[in-house]
This record gives structure tokens, C-alpha cells and sequence, in this order.
């Protein structure tokens, strides 16, 4: 199963439906989005995954810029994804997953080696490495207000190879 991870979209419309165009093509079948979505109507877009991909699901976790949470949480529910407030702690294919928006809220799961992968947000910074058994992803921001810039990551959870994706 190959999985789509994006963080810190921040309300940029265009680079999320780029992101999705991305997952479509490369068969994606669940999308992972590790906070600061912004607002409903960025939520509303990800409603779009399931029209051209395999999507079996869509899980999100807030993030420091997701004020408006009652409202992120029933957009998202609506379309029959899941949106939790602070971690995802879960299965998907057979794998363990732990996500997180910010750094700090992952290192008990890293620790804890029960994971085989770790994913967090909000540095705005690609990260993909191991500790241990466990891999962990950053796929950066989706919106980098400094360059303009934005990337996606994408994880095979077969052999947990992870490749990153430009949304430019």
C-alpha cells in the first residue's frame, strides 16, 4: 500500500490539489496530513482524493495553525475522513503508525520502538530517516511561504521506502 503524507498546507488551494493530482498518479491509497490544513475550505478539497484514487482513507491531525478545529473536524468527517486532535496512533496494511504535527509530540513514539513509522509536521523541513525499526517522515511544508516551494512524501508501507514529490 502506498501512502501520501503532506503537512502545513496553510490554506494553499493550488498545492493541494497538485498534491492530489500527485497521489492519484502514483496510486496512492491513504493520505496522511500532519496538521495546519488552516481552514474548511481546505479541508473540503481533500474530498477529491477518493474521485480518481484508491483512497480507503484519509487521516489528519491538527495543527498549531488550525484554529477553527470544530469546524476542520466535521469537514472532514463529512467526507468520511478522520481528523484527530492531537496524534493519530494506529494500523495501516499491517504497519504501525504514529503521527504528529510538531517534533517534540513524536520522540516517546521513536523511543518507544513499537512503531514502524513516525510522522510529524511543522518545521517545514524534509525529513526521512531511521531509528531502529521505526522510519520517520517530515515531507515538508505544502506551502513554504519563503520559497514558494512545496513537497509531498510518499510511502510504500511494503519495504517503507519513502520518495518526496515537488508540488511545483
Amino acid at each position: 500500500m502506498r501512502i501520501g503524507i503532506l503537512s502545513d498546507t496553510h490554506d494553499n488551494h493550488r498545492g493541494v490539489r497538485r498534491a492530489i493530482e500527485i497521489f492519484t498518479e502514483r496510486g496512492v491509497e491513504c493520505v496522511l496530513h500532519a496538521g495546519d490544513m488552516t481552514a474548511p475550505a481546505t479541508a473540503a478539497l481533500f474530498a477529491e482524493v477518493g474521485r480518481g484514487a484508491r483512497r480507503d482513507r484519509f487521516i489528519a491531525v491538527m495543527g498549531n495553525c488550525d484554529a477553527d478545529r470544530v469546524s476542520l473536524r466535521g469537514t472532514i468527517e463529512a467526507f468520511g475522513g478522520e481528523a484527530h486532535e492531537s496524534c493519530f496512533d494506529g494500523e495501516l496494511d499491517g504497519r504501525t503508525v504514529f503521527m504528529a504535527h510538531k517534533p517534540h509530540s513524536v520522540r516517546r513514539a521513536i523511543d518507544s520502538q513499537a512503531y514502524d513509522l513516525v510522522v510529524y509536521g511543522h518545521t517545514h523541513h524534509q525529513d526521512a530517516h531511521r531509528v531502529g525499526r521505526t522510519l520517520i517522515v517530515n515531507p515538508g511544508a505544502a506551502r513554504n511561504w519563503m520559497t514558494a516551494e512545496g513537497h509531498v512524501a510518499i510511502v510504500d508501507l511494503s519495504d517503507l521506502s519513502v520518495t518526496f514529490e515537488s508540488l511545483t
